[in-house]
């Protein structure tokens, strides 16, 4: 298993893709800024290969023509607090992902219309996780080739962040592909059930965690530091945490409909 391979599996919660764009659309009299989030068959810094139909099942699920009450959403640096616009047209073409978004009437939007014109903000990033099972590694291209992925936002962006990171202090590669598969899944199941936001926003906190993971301390400081991450007591705290905050919303929206239920 080479480096690249190796980082991809240990991917958890959330990543990023920024795409620097030369040419994208502004009007400011309709507020509808236009462009593309991704593009197809062309290998990122990342290492990834997107492939047309990636995106496919994340736009006829939540894209903007659905009924979902969680669609795809634009955002401001990648902040679930901070929405400014909503995505009208969503589309895969050949090129790769386009999108039109209407930017709100708001501070923040009359900022990103001002700094998408000047140029001051020329990129725009997609918030997503992979579908593992439909992912896998070309020895021959060394790419990851990404033929479906949950696509949870679209992000103007001033620089690209990147949501890879790596497992520290594992002996072996088997051994980090199989505690991150382990991970992975108590993730999902622990937070089945939740408002599509809250995973995407959860799943983003995740991958900022594990970015913490592997910084390595000056070592005149680096003795005085205890990694949360390093031992699988803490790993299992984890897990318990994400059930707890899962179980307290469940028993809140059960206490708020029982409310209405009397109410009415």
């Amino acid at each position: 298993m080479n480096s690249l391979e190796k980082n991809k599996k240990s991917c958890i919660g959330k990543q990023y893709k920024a795409l620097s764009v030369e040419e994208y659309g502004v009007n400011s009299d309709s507020r509808i800024i236009s462009g593309y989030a991704a593009i197809w068959g062309n290998k990122d810094k990342a290492g990834d290969i997107l492939i047309k139909g990636c995106c496919a099942k994340s736009i006829n699920d939540r894209g903007p023509e659905s009924n979902a009450n969680n669609k795809i959403i634009y955002l401001w640096m990648h902040d679930m607090s901070e929405p400014v616009g909503k995505i009208t047209k969503l589309v895969e073409n050949e090129k790769g992902l386009y999108f039109e978004a209407l930017i709100d009437t708001i501070p923040l939007g009359d900022r990103l219309i001002t700094q998408l014109k000047s140029g001051t903000i020329n990129q725009f990033s997609i918030g997503y996780s992979y579908v593992w099972d439909k992912c896998y590694y070309d020895d021959a291209l060394d790419a990851f080739i990404v033929k479906e992925i949950v696509l949870y936002e679209i992000s103007a962006v001033s620089i690209g962040c990147n949501g890879e990171t790596e497992f520290t202090g594992m002996k072996s590669a088997d051994q980090l592909a199989d505690s991150v598969s382990t991970l992975q899944k108590d993730i999902d199941s622990a937070l089945d059930g939740l408002p599509f936001n809250k995973i995407s926003s959860l799943k983003g906190l995740f991958a900022k965690t594990w970015s913490l993971a592997k910084v390595k301390p000056d070592k005149e400081v680096k003795e005085s530091l205890i990694n949360p991450l390093d031992n699988k007591q803490a790993g299992d705290n984890l897990i318990k945490g994400i059930k707890f905050i899962c179980n307290k919303k469940s028993n809140e929206n059960e206490e708020v409909s029982g409310k209405s239920g009397k109410s009415a």
